[in-house]
C-alpha cells in the first residue's frame, strides 16, 4: 500500500515536472522573468545609433527580466533581414526584434517587393524611444531660417543638395513632406550615414540635411552649422532656441520622429508580450538609463502593445501619403 501510494506520487511529480518544461519561455509564477535568456535582434551595424541604444538598454533589462540579454547584429536591407529573421523564430518570447521607424513605418513603400509585412508579420510589443530630427544648414548657406530656405530653394529650384541619409529612411520622407508643402524641389543626394552627411554640409558640399539632436547639437551651439528648425509639435529642452515645424504652420512633418520599437513573433502569446513590455518600461524607468538616454537625444516612450500598434498604422498612413505624392511627381 505504501509502495503504491509512493509510486503514484512519484509518477504525478514527474508529471508536473515534465508539463513545467513543457512551458514556452514565459513567466513561470506571477512576477517572475522569462526562463531563458533574451536575444534582441537588431537590423543594423555595430556602432550606430540603434545599436548604441540597444546595448545600453540591455543590461538594465536583463535586470528586470532576471535573463542575461544578448543583442545580435543582423544588418542589411534597411532592417529587414532582421525583421524576416524574427517573423520566422520561434514564437516564445526569447528572440525580440528592435527595429526603427523607417523599416517598420516605411519598408513596405521603399522596398515593393519585400516578401513579408512588417506590421501585419509582427506582433507589436513597446515602443522603445523616440527623437525628432532639426533641419540643419551648412555655414555658407545663405538662408538663416525656414522661411528664408524657402525663398533661396524657390530662386534656385532643384539645385540645393539634400544630404540625404538612406534610401526610404525617416530623414528622406521629412525632406520630401516639407518640400511638398513649400512647393520646392531640392536635390537629394544619398549618403551611407550621418557622419559623411555631416562632414560634407560641414564643407559646404552639400547645402542642408535632417539630424538628430544628438548629432547636431554641439554644431549649433558653436556655430558651425545652421539651425532652421526641428521637425516637433514643440520646441525641444536641448534646442530652446530652434523653432519647432508647428511653428511654421507645416503637418504631419512634426510626426516623423526617428523611433525604435520591439515586436516579436506574430503568434508569440498575451502573457510573454505583456511580460516584455512591461521589462522594457520597467527597464527605461531606471534614472541611470534615463540620464544616459537624454544625452544621446532620445526620449523614452514605452507605453505598450496598443500604443505602438497605433503609432506603428499612423506612421504607415502618412509615408504612404508622402511616398504616393512624390511617386506623382
Amino acid at each position: 500500500m505504501n509502495r503504491e501510494i509512493s509510486r503514484r506520487r512519484l509518477l504525478t511529480a514527474s508529471g508536473a515536472a515534465l508539463g513545467w518544461l513543457a512551458m514556452p519561455s514565459l513567466a513561470r509564477s506571477q512576477g517572475e522573468g522569462l526562463s531563458q535568456p533574451l536575444t534582441i535582434v537588431l537590423g543594423f551595424a555595430p556602432g550606430g545609433g540603434a545599436d548604441n541604444y540597444v546595448r545600453l538598454l540591455a543590461p538594465f533589462l536583463s535586470e528586470a527580466l532576471g535573463q542575461p540579454v544578448v543583442v545580435e547584429n543582423r544588418p542589411g536591407a534597411n532592417g529587414t533581414i532582421a525583421s524576416r529573421y524574427v517573423k520566422d523564430s520561434k514564437p516564445d518570447g526569447t528572440t525580440l526584434l528592435f527595429n526603427t521607424s523607417s523599416s517598420m513605418a516605411a519598408g513596405s513603400y521603399t522596398m515593393p517587393d519585400l516578401d513579408f509585412d512588417p506590421i501585419e508579420d509582427l506582433r507589436p510589443v513597446t515602443l522603445g524611444v523616440l527623437s525628432h530630427y532639426v533641419l540643419i544648414g551648412a555655414p555658407g548657406l545663405k538662408a538663416n531660417n525656414w522661411p528664408e530656405f524657402v525663398a533661396l530653394a524657390q530662386s534656385e529650384p532643384g539645385k540645393l543638395v539634400h544630404a540625404c541619409v538612406g534610401v526610404g529612411s525617416v530623414n528622406e520622407y521629412i525632406v520630401d513632406h516639407l518640400c511638398q508643402q513649400a512647393g520646392i524641389k531640392v536635390n537629394n543626394v544619398i549618403y551611407p550615414g550621418g557622419g559623411p552627411a555631416m562632414t560634407d554640409l560641414l564643407a559646404n558640399q552639400a547645402q542642408f540635411m535632417t539630424s538628430s539632436i544628438s548629432q547636431s547639437e554641439g554644431y549649433i551651439r558653436q556655430g558651425q552649422v545652421k539651425a532652421l528648425m526641428i521637425a516637433a509639435p514643440k520646441r525641444a529642452p536641448q534646442l530652446p532656441d530652434v523653432p519647432a515645424s508647428t511653428e511654421f504652420g507645416l503637418t504631419g512633418v512634426d510626426q516623423m520622429a526617428f523611433w525604435m520599437a520591439a515586436s516579436v513573433a506574430k503568434s508569440t502569446p498575451d502573457e510573454i508580450v505583456r511580460l516584455l513590455s512591461d521589462g522594457i518600461a520597467k527597464a527605461q524607468a531606471n534614472p541611470d538609463l534615463m540620464v544616459k538616454l537624454g544625452a544621446m537625444g532620445l526620449t523614452p516612450a514605452a507605453a505598450g502593445p496598443a500604443d505602438y500598434e497605433a503609432r506603428l498604422r499612423a506612421d504607415h498612413a502618412l509615408y504612404g501619403q508622402v511616398f504616393e505624392a512624390k511617386a506623382k511627381g
